[in-house]
């Protein structure tokens, strides 16, 4: 499932592999793993770097349906469920601010908490393959990126940037990634992870993230500013527009997005823990949830027959 290979220069290389499985999703047991593995590697004073990487064509496809049917359980309540959320958001952090600076390098395709675990580490590579997809679909199921993705997007792209993707959910392909600013470079997969041993080594990767910078500001529109007000309130139109009242998820996005911008990192994950589990636990993300894992089943039945 995990297993770590470090080389003579102390870089450890994270190899996600889940057996018997064509993609990697993040379970439990991959998040007990990672959360092991992390400690252990932060505390090794041999250890140069991390690069976090897949032994399959795509990096992660997103959270497996144990972990969506659990925080939805009859005996889950709200505070649980944003303690089971507030997890795995905690290990992408650990993660980045281990002291130890890290690259992610994905083969193909990181979607969701795939791609929330890319934008925790310090750099991202990805491989010029035509079948990658990237991106934050949380919203068409009717829920959120709870492991940090709103606010690793909003700090990175700022908001007027940050919205669209995050509202929307469309997923992109490796140029359009790079284009949006959430992967740092394509290279040939032969080159993965050569080019990531060769950033760590020639100190071209930060231990730090931007946003723990101190005097860290958003890029683009300030969140005060009367600009970022008006743009607020066309999307709130928009997407009321577009719902009708009727799927909570875009407008907890927006309010996640608004009150992250004035708050530090920390707090920040705070309120979008606890926004991803009142999403969760709603019948409309219910609703949503089954029918996209009933679709998969289906997809997966046609496949074997």
């Amino acid at each position: 499932m995990l297993r770590t290979e470090i080389d003579g220069d102390g870089i450890a290389i994270l190899i996600l592999d889940q057996p018997g499985r064509s993609v990697n999703t993040l379970g439990w047991a991959l998040v007990d793993a990672l959360e092991a593995e992390v400690e252990r590697l932060a505390a090794d004073g041999a250890v140069s770097g991390i690069i976090v990487t897949s032994a399959k064509s795509s990096f992660l496809a997103g959270a497996d349906l144990s972990i969506m049917n659990g925080l939805a359980a009859p005996d889950v309540n709200l505070p649980e469920a944003a303690r089971r959320i507030g997890r795995m958001g905690a290990l992408f952090r650990r993660l980045e601010t281990c002291g130890k600076p890290v690259v992610a390098t994905a083969p193909g395709t990181a979607l969701g908490a795939g791609l929330e675990l890319m934008l925790a580490c310090h750099h991202r590579l990805v491989a010029d393959n035509p079948k990658g997809l990237f991106g934050l679909p949380e919203v068409t199921l009717g829920i959120l990126p709870g492991a940090g993705g709103t606010q690793r997007v909003l700090r990175r792209l700022g908001i007027a940037s940050a919205l669209p993707i995050l509202v929307e959910g469309r997923a992109m392909t490796a140029a359009e990634a790079q284009a949006a600013g959430l992967i740092d470079a394509i290279v040939t997969l032969d080159d993965l992870l050569p080019a990531a041993k060769a950033a760590l080594r020639e100190g071209r990767v930060t231990a730090v993230a931007p946003w723990d910078v101190k005097g860290f500001r958003l890029p683009g529109l300030a969140p005060t500013s009367t600009a970022a007000g008006d743009l607020f309130a066309v999307w709130n139109a928009r997407v009321l527009a577009r719902t009708r009242g009727e799927d909570p998820a875009p407008r907890a996005i927006l309010s996640c997005v608004f009150e992250g911008a004035r708050l530090p990192m920390d707090k920040a994950l705070k309120v979008e823990r606890d926004c991803c589990a009142a999403l969760i636990q709603s019948p409309q993300a219910q609703e949503k949830i089954a029918a996209f894992f009933a679709r998969q089943a289906a997809k997966a039945g046609g496949a074997a027959s």
